[in-house]
């Protein structure tokens, strides 16, 4: 009898308990939270915004709603090294977001095609150029838009930050060959090695790494490239930790360590590159990889960015939760996204203006050719760049040249031994009026977006 009714004891109290911690989640506070960390992102100093249930603190709530959606984590996979889990739960916002980047990324998306038909206008070859400029400044590096723009448009390298930019963009355009080899330490350090032919080094500037928690870094090189190809090699079956959220992974490697002795973040995002190509998500090439602070319309300023930062490389007692920074940038690369569409449709209203102004017989190259005329009328246009863009032999380049030429659109000039080509003077003032006109239509369209065509 003892012994039954000590377990009918301990049995009451279980129960009493339970219907204790039933309570508690539905209090309507406590609802509240789990909603909004599954709609956005709830970071621990954001409870103070809240008023909590009585007789909780905030490290209790935050302990208690920590421990509730770690049962639905996705651990992201062990590494030797490391001392402490690292996991994301796969919010309905993180879901949501993640599968609209994919299907607005893929090569058969209205985005994809449009890049298809569109490579070589200066409109969105302005987003390589923004990449690698945020991609320069992540690495200490200040580089001056206008020469980035000159060493795009063929300029000669004339220091070793230019023959950097200079590489990049040759590599840039490498990456859809590159998309169909295996990601290895080989594959990896030829990209790095790439990168450096013909820069010094010791000219440039080290960046300095955000501190983080000692569990986090794993401490050698070849520890962190297997972390990589491992990550890379994985198949998207899991759909919890798809395509998008591998290749943030991997650019998370690239940011936060020291894969290879300089240049990590370059190097991420010729791979990010690849990467994207290799999983059919070819738009993802043209978006700015990482937080930029120099953004008027970023989704967020540079205090929460920080914020997300403190947030996941803290370890609050139940490992790093990676959700909040999975979550910031997936909406960073949705709004380059946005950013991209308005450049598209910007790029669509001005070759209908083309054509209707322009015979018909002008091809797509060669309206690109004017479309660059359109953004700066004075500007030097050379074959070179027109057929790396293109991806066309040297001699059809010159073609669409000696085409627009020939019908006193452009005026040829000679440079050294190279031709380059100008708009005609009789053509500018057109020229002018038909890209002030194009950029009122497309404000009008889509002024309701909050993108500010340039």
């Amino acid at each position: 009898m003892g012994t039954y009714g000590k377990g009918r004891g301990m049995a009451k109290g279980a129960s009493l308990a339970v219907d204790e911690l039933v309570r508690f989640m539905c209090h309507p506070v406590f609802y509240e939270l789990r909603t909004a960390v599954d709609v956005g992102i709830l970071l621990f100093e954001d409870l103070d915004g809240f008023s909590l249930p009585e007789g909780y603190s905030k490290d209790d709530i935050w302990r208690i709603l920590t421990a509730i959606r770690k049962q639905a984590a996705v651990f992201i996979p062990e590494d030797p090294e490391r001392e402490a889990d690292m996991w994301m739960v796969t919010t309905s916002s993180l879901s949501f977001n993640t599968e609209m980047l994919e299907v607005r990324s893929k090569t058969d998306s209205s985005l994809g095609r449009s890049l298809c038909e569109m490579q070589g206008s200066p409109f969105v070859t302005r987003f390589i150029e923004r990449t690698l400029i945020g991609g320069l400044r992540a690495e200490g590096i200040e580089a001056g838009e206008d020469r980035v723009h000159e060493l795009f448009s063929g300029a000669a390298p004339a220091t070793s930050l230019d023959r950097l930019v200079a590489n990049y963009f040759r590599l840039s355009n490498e990456c859809d060959s590159l998309a169909r080899r295996e990601v290895t330490h080989g594959l990896i350090e030829t990209l790095y090695y790439e990168l450096v032919e013909g820069v010094n080094v010791d000219e440039l500037p080290e960046r300095v790494l955000a501190p983080l928690d000692p569990r986090l870094p794993p401490p050698h090189s070849q520890v962190l490239m297997d972390l990589v190809c491992a990550r890379a090699r994985e198949g998207g079956d899991d759909m919890r930790f798809g395509p998008v959220l591998r290749i943030l992974n991997i650019s998370w490697f690239f940011r936060y360590f020291n894969v290879l002795p300089r240049l990590n973040v370059l190097v991420g995002l010729l791979l990010r590159n690849i990467l994207a190509l290799k999983w059919d998500l070819p738009v993802l090439c043209w978006l700015p990889e990482g937080f930029d602070p120099a953004l008027e319309d970023a989704p967020v300023d540079a205090a929460r960015y920080r914020a997300v930062f403190e947030h996941w490389s803290t370890d609050y007692g139940f490992g790093f939760d990676f959700t909040p920074y999975f979550e910031l940038n997936v909406r960073l690369y949705l709004r380059e996204l946005e950013r991209l569409a308005v450049s598209i449709t910007y790029l669509e209203q001005l070759n209908e203006q083309i054509e209707r102004i322009f015979e018909s017989h002008i091809n797509a190259r060669q309206k690109s050719i004017l479309a660059a005329l359109c953004r700066e009328p004075g500007a030097i246009l050379r074959i070179a760049p027109h057929q790396r863009t293109f991806r066309i032999a040297y001699g059809t380049a010159r073609a669409d040249f000696l085409g627009l030429e020939r019908e006193g659109y452009l005026v040829r000039e000679q440079e050294g031994r190279a031709f380059a080509f100008r708009a005609h003077p009789d053509l500018q003032d057109k020229i002018v009026q038909l890209g002030a006109a194009v950029v009122d239509s497309a404000e009008a369209t889509l002024g309701a977006s909050g993108v500010v065509v340039s």
